[in-house]
């Protein structure tokens, strides 16, 4: 019997306004590998589905982009239409976006965790409750560039005022943290912000990967498992090995380098971002799309893991998470 999946990162929104409707298979393959018959092929019964909207003058030409960090009404504008492309979807019975943890565990349909990739789109801390109320149940504070509320990987700076006070109305609310794009700064004063569970949707072990603050430490890992999150693995190859093609091996060093800093099974995950921002040939050789995420608990195997910890990284340690941080009903 196949494992079950839960991939924690995918910006299936995104994807279907830049590279074809995710109800439809891609007409090529090497530009999208994503859709809702490859994720089913693939037995990924749960996805984080993000909401992604990205800050720039070239992306205000597409729809999810906005101006910069203090356009609120564009970034918010991109997301709605984001929220209203899933909404879509569960109206056409094809998915069902997760608000409690009754709708996690019902598998007749695929499920959709909300994750807000880049918290731009949120006014402020009293708009939390109306993105919550819409489905969002997890929140990275920025994208790479950073935003109103925290600095990201790409340019540094801590949290903000605005920020802080974010994180305390996404606490009140129960939202899961996502700290995978977070700069270093902003990752300690998450940290110092909250006490409540945080995860990282999609990075790797920059113990692997040199310097670069989007590949997480091996001290955040252990804060990370400390909370009882997770890290999710990032399939994208220039995130998994330096300077060459990246392999199935590649992958799964990383998992096991989280694993013996965390000195745990329980922090493993999927986040794979497939799709999310980077073409099909850009996965580790030979996986080419979500109907190969079972190579990745074959190769754990060969490496000695029991079958018990292969559950745990195919969709064990997120369901733990999922179902901590929703409310029963």
């Amino acid at each position: 019997m196949p494992f079950q999946w839960i991939d924690g990162h995918l910006d299936l929104a995104y994807i279907s306004m830049e590279r074809g409707d995710i109800r439809t298979e891609s007409a090529d393959p090497s530009v999208r590998c994503v859709s809702l018959g490859a994720l089913a092929r693939g037995h990924v019964g749960v996805i984080a589905a993000t909401i992604f909207v990205e800050c720039g003058p070239d992306a205000t030409k597409h729809p999810w982009g906005y101006r910069d960090e203090n356009d609120w009404q564009g970034a918010n504008r991109a997301a709605e239409l984001q929220m209203d492309y899933y909404e879509s979807l569960e109206h056409a019975g094809l998915v069902r976006i997760v608000r409690n943890h009754a709708e996690l565990v019902d598998d007749s349909l695929p499920r959709l965790l909300i994750l807000m990739e880049g918290a731009d789109p949120i006014r402020d801390a009293g708009d939390v409750a109306r993105w919550h109320a819409r489905g969002v149940r997890m929140v990275g504070l920025t994208w790479a560039l950073g935003s109103r509320f925290a600095g990201g990987n790409h340019g540094g700076g801590g949290l903000t005022a605005a920020g802080r006070e974010v994180v305390a109305a996404l606490d009140a609310h129960s939202i899961l943290h996502d700290a995978s794009h977070l700069s270093d700064a902003a990752f300690d004063d998450l940290l110092a912000a909250t006490t409540r569970t945080i995860v990282a949707s999609h990075s790797n072990a920059r113990a692997l990967m040199g310097s670069g603050e989007r590949h997480i430490r091996d001290d955040q890992i252990r804060e990370i498992a400390k909370r009882g999150g997770v890290v999710g693995l990032n399939l994208y190859g220039k995130f998994l090995a330096v300077d060459r093609p990246a392999t199935i091996d590649d992958a799964i060093d990383h998992l096991q380098h989280i694993a013996s800093v965390a000195n745990s099974d329980t922090l493993n995950a999927l986040g794979s971002d497939l799709d999310g921002g980077f073409l099909p040939d850009k996965l580790p050789v030979p996986l080419h799309g979500p109907e190969q995420y079972s190579l990745l608990t074959d190769a754990l195997a060969r490496r000695g893991w029991s079958s018990d910890s292969c559950l745990k990284f195919a969709s064990g340690n997120w369901l733990r998470v999922f179902a901590e941080a929703l409310p029963n009903r």
